[in-house]
């Protein structure tokens, strides 16, 4: 097993990363001062660095930052500029949120995929869960996560088979008419393979109001870490009144 694999294979160590990630980005989304978000995003760019060195992809992660500042573009386009009498203009005022947006967004980007490297859907189930998540949102979101997959390789044979059928896409009533049915086709298979699936859960034992294998030591202990998390994010919340004063951050020229 690589070290990429072994990140977040502890028991404790996902929860605690999926609790400062949910605890940092709650404090950052309040923080408006611009040098106190360049400041975070500087952490968040040491907690992106010291995950790469403990083994995730560089380049996952810089594909994702750069989903992440697609996104900020185009608020670059829109944010800043404001529609006057005669023509477009530049504001002040819009290109200061254009600045808070981006710095908070990849602030809260670094910082989350940082602490969240090398974790899979199913790991950061079980975290959200030992966190205090209801088992049973837990279990959904593991197996969404689980079947979108299947479902886009059912939809990638479905779209295979229609262009060997010299299907084209057009603007016109047929491709309408063609969509429609490749809907209701990814639909039925959903369905199919949700009874299936459930009926293997069930053959296997799976009771749905008791926790699954491997969880059962959790009990009661599983909501400390809830109501600490819980603390700690007000906590945050109530010094962000200090942290976004002008004086906390005096000492930086």
């Amino acid at each position: 097993m690589n070290s990429a694999s072994r990140i977040g294979q502890g028991p404790r160590l996902p929860r605690l990363r999926l609790a400062l990630a949910v605890c940092g980005s709650t404090v950052v989304s309040f923080i408006t001062d611009l040098r106190a978000l360049a400041f975070v995003l500087v952490a968040g760019l040491l907690v992106a660095a010291i995950a790469v060195l403990a083994g995730a992809s560089a380049r996952a992660l810089g594909r994702r930052i750069l989903t992440v500042n697609l996104f900020v573009g185009l608020l670059w386009l829109t944010v800043p500029w404001q529609l006057g009498a005669s023509a477009l203009t530049l504001t002040d005022e819009g290109l200061a949120l254009a600045q808070q947006i981006s710095l908070r967004t990849n602030a809260i980007a670094l910082l989350s995929l940082g602490l969240l490297a090398g974790m899979d859907a199913f790991v950061l189930a079980r975290a959200a869960a030992g966190l205090g998540l209801p088992h049973k949102l837990a279990r959904l979101l593991a197996l969404t996560v689980r079947y979108f997959g299947l479902l886009q390789d059912c939809r990638r044979r479905i779209e295979c088979a229609m262009r060997a059928r010299a299907f084209r896409p057009g603007f016109n009533l047929r491709t309408v008419a063609v969509t429609a049915q490749l809907v209701a086709l990814l639909l039925v298979n959903a369905m199919q393979r949700a009874e299936r699936v459930g009926l293997a859960m069930r053959a296997r034992g799976f009771a749905p109001g008791l926790p699954a294998a491997g969880q059962s030591a959790l009990r009661p202990l599983a909501r400390r870490p809830a109501f600490g998390v819980t603390v700690a994010v007000a906590s945050a919340a109530l010094g962000l009144a200090w942290l976004s004063t002008d004086g906390w951050m005096a000492w930086i020229p």
